[in-house]
């Protein structure tokens, strides 16, 4: 089909069959963009911290938040995508030329995530405010569950999760100083589950901490916003480790799993993701604790959902503890999504009380 934005068709033309006329408002009045929306987010006079930002979401994020006036910090400390080999600095510093050669202004650090007052404090030290927060940083181990030790899940967590609590518990007072915050969480859609589970539990749990923190500034009534990005993309990291599953493959005799044609791998570009960055990133943004999913020109939110409710009460008959039974006999409604509810994340009433639930039922 062919979408022609006019108010009418002019005299004497035609439209093809698969044609269809849509009002030069069509934008406006059925997407809300209106000028406002339309109008160039920009970032003049903000600084953001990057972690991870050397090369694939990190670097893709940066090169769009600098080329919008915001002062960039890349954080990356060099190493390979499970954490491992030899520092390799020389990453950030490309991602800083590169930058600087477009006009924009950006800072290396090479700290580990793990030493997050040192990274804030040497932002501090360049540029007297943090404004943005993108914690992106992150490694992957290949094991698989039979394979998985507790020393590899240790530092799949202390990167992915304990870092990225190390960064923000630095930020925070700078954030609750200036009244003011953005901090976005790198989550994976390898979280429902994909056969590298340090790596998922590890993703999970950042949401957690997002959720976490949103209440915090709650209570403190600050225009400081953290959300969370489910990001789809073909970085350094999903190829290096696809590369090495499929050396894996081979020692057990197994066939290398197919080569994504190019053309794939171009629309899974990191580029696709950071408009979401960007926009969670903004002062104009009001989102809350919320987690969005972003890849090849496709965004949307993921959100709890509950499910239709099954009571096992006196009103019910059943007196005192209700038995497994009870609860099969009515778990049909427990795939009733339509009959639920979608709570909210993030304001401290934890997806609300179930005993509240129970005695508005009781007094119905």
């Amino acid at each position: 089909m062919v979408i022609v934005l006019l108010d009418k068709v002019p005299e004497g033309d035609k439209l093809g069959r698969n044609s269809r006329i849509i009002p030069e408002n069509f934008l406006s009045t059925r997407f809300g963009m209106n000028n406002q929306s339309r109008a160039a987010l920009r970032f003049d006079n903000r600084v953001a911290l990057i972690t991870g930002a050397g090369r694939g979401l990190g670097r893709a994020h940066a090169l769009l938040l600098a080329s919008r006036g915001c002062t960039v910090v890349i954080n990356d400390l060099g190493g390979a995508y499970d954490g491992g080999g030899d520092a390799q600095q020389k990453v950030a510093d490309e991602v800083v030329a590169e930058i600087r050669a477009l006009g924009g202004t950006a800072h290396a650090n090479y700290d580990s995530v793990e030493s997050g007052a040192d990274i804030v404090d040497d932002v501090i030290r360049q540029y007297g405010r943090l404004d943005i927060v993108i914690n992106n940083a992150g490694i992957l181990t290949p094991e698989v569950w039979s394979e998985l030790t507790l020393e590899s899940w240790q530092k799949t967590l202390a990167v992915n999760l304990t870092g990225v609590f190390s960064v923000m518990k630095a930020a925070w007072p700078h954030f609750v100083e200036a009244g003011y915050g953005r901090s976005i969480m790198t989550a994976s859609p390898a979280m429902h589950g994909a056969g590298v589970a340090a790596y998922a539990a590890s993703k999970a749990g950042v949401i957690g901490l997002s959720n976490s923190l949103q209440f915090e500034a709650k209570k403190l009534k600050l225009d400081i916003k953290c959300n969370a990005i489910v990001p789809h993309a073909d970085t350094r990291m999903t190829r290096d480790f696809s590369t090495a599953v499929n050396v894996r493959r081979e020692k057990m005799g197994k066939k290398a799993a197919p080569v994504t044609p190019q053309e794939i791998l171009n629309r899974l570009s990191p580029a696709y993701v950071s408009p979401l960055v960007a926009w969670l990133a903004h002062e104009d943004c009001t989102e809350e604790a919320t987690v969005h999913e972003a890849g090849a020109g496709y965004f949307a939110r993921f959100n709890w959902a509950r499910s239709d409710h099954l009571y096992a009460t006196e009103k019910e008959g059943i007196e005192g503890v209700p038995s497994p039974e009870d609860v099969r006999g009515g778990a049909a409604v427990f795939s009733d999504f339509a009959a639920g509810d979608l709570p909210p994340a993030g304001d401290g009433a934890m997806a609300g009380s179930a005993l509240a639930r129970v005695f508005d039922h009781l007094k119905d």
